[in-house]
């Protein structure tokens, strides 16, 4: 395993954990995760980005980006990217059954912030349905009215 000293890197080490999974389980996940406590936030935070924001991976997409949420919830990294920016990234591919995004946002950036934030995303028109309804599905998980 490599330390990761990329955002690239970051994202490799997770696709290999996923590929190796069915032959490993989550073991070396786990060890990425203990190594990344030492690595800066902002290049973790691009890396699972770019995790969320990836659709070339089908067959292993929803297992992507559960490691990714999971790294989320474990590690806690911390960002002044604005929500609006990471939301408009990662939304047209991001996993509605991936829980850890939304309840990472309200760790980040607070419950109010995620708030205003959905709601004028949510009034933009150029969004899909399925974007539209992704946001819904956030709300939810969150508990926004």
């Amino acid at each position: 395993m490599k330390f990761p000293l990329t955002a690239s890197e970051l994202t490799n080490e997770i696709y290999i954990s996923v590929d190796k999974y069915p032959e490993i389980g989550d073991l070396r996940i786990r060890q990425l995760m203990k190594i990344l406590s030492n690595v800066p936030d902002e290049l973790l935070i691009e890396g699972l980005i770019k995790v969320f924001e990836n659709n070339n991976r089908r067959e292993t997409e929803i297992l992507d980006q559960e490691f990714a949420g999971q790294i989320l919830k474990e590690i806690k990294p911390k960002t002044d990217v604005a929500l609006e920016i990471i939301l408009k990234k990662i939304l047209s591919n991001w996993n509605k059954s991936v829980e850890e995004v939304p309840f990472w946002f309200k760790e980040n950036y607070g419950i109010e912030i995620c708030r205003h934030t959905l709601e004028s995303i949510s009034n933009e028109a150029v969004l899909t349905k399925v974007e539209k309804e992704k946001l819904e599905t956030m709300k939810w998980w969150l508990e926004i009215k």
